[in-house]
């Protein structure tokens, strides 16, 4: 993330899950399996801070945890497009490395002795994340889809009833692993599902870059945009110019026109749903 960013970080938050990992770690003297799987979670989360540097979001903070360093963005200027890209981007690098190590056991067969542990992790790492439930990947991906038609904290909601059902199935074969095969990661996972249910007050968040900060009082000239009434709101916010002050001129198919400046999108973005059309709100 570089020595610039970590800089601006003032804490250095671990989410109470990832020290009892550590701590079965060290129970278990597996220590070189949990610097692995430190690995592992490291370059699953630089895909996500790719992606989201790449989408125009700044790193504003982290939360360490078992399923990935928790990057925090502001939620009223993020679009359901890029969560669902930025949340996939995680469990993406995770398998692009598998392959990756697969393909060389063909060349280097010798590289197996070395990568198969790496391998297996970080395909259950990205199999893991993919799961509906909140705070994993796949629940973000859930989440940014439903918010399309609903609201962001309804489709928490509906995220928060996954958690219980994927707890409960995990609490269910932990128990039936005493008869088999004693399993205590199942139980595990089931109380991070659990606890994920509390994680959602501190969603990771970006936060979004110059647009909700930048100062107008300098610009000489305005930047006039035409848009049409069919666009959104987020369509609209990611057309806003850093370094001069954005006019929109909104086109009805009416025919008639109406000026908007950039605080006034800005406004809006916090009031409504990113998907939200303007003619809906505007007309």
């Amino acid at each position: 993330m570089g020595a610039g960013v970590l800089k601006k970080i003032k804490k250095f938050p671990i989410h109470p899950t990832f020290i009892l990992l550590f701590l079965w770690f060290i129970f278990t003297r597996n220590f070189y399996s949990f610097v692995l799987f430190i690995s592992v979670v490291m370059s699953h989360e630089l895909g996500h801070f790719l992606v989201a540097k790449k989408l125009g979001y700044k790193l504003n903070s982290f939360l360490i945890a078992p399923y990935g360093v928790c990057l925090n963005y502001k939620e009223s200027a993020f679009e359901q497009k890029d969560e669902i890209l930025i949340a996939f981007a995680g469990p993406f690098v995770n398998f692009v490395l598998s392959i990756i190590c697969i393909s060389l056991w063909w060349i280097f067969p010798v590289s197996y002795n070395f990568t198969y542990e790496f391998v297996f992790q970080s395909l259950m790492l990205g199999l893991f994340n993919l799961l509906p439930c909140y705070p994993l990947d796949g629940g973000r991906i859930f989440v940014g889809i439903l918010s399309k038609n609903k609201t962001r904290s309804e489709s928490i909601k509906i995220t928060r009833i996954i958690n219980v059902v994927f707890a409960s199935i995990l609490f269910a074969l932990f128990f039936a692993s005493f008869f088999y095969n004693f399993n205590p990661s199942l139980c595990f996972c089931g109380v991070f599902m659990i606890l994920g249910l509390f994680d959602i007050q501190s969603e990771c968040k970006y936060k979004p870059i110059a647009i909700y900060k930048k100062k107008t009082k300098n610009f000489s000239k305005p930047f006039f945009y035409m848009i049409d009434e069919s666009v959104d709101i987020g369509q609209v916010l990611k057309k806003i110019e850093l370094n001069k002050f954005t006019v929109f001129i909104l086109q009805f198919q009416d025919g008639r026109v109406k000026m908007i400046d950039e605080n006034k999108i800005k406004l809006l973005s916090i009031k409504y749903p990113l998907s939200t059309k303007l003619v809906d709100i505007l007309n």
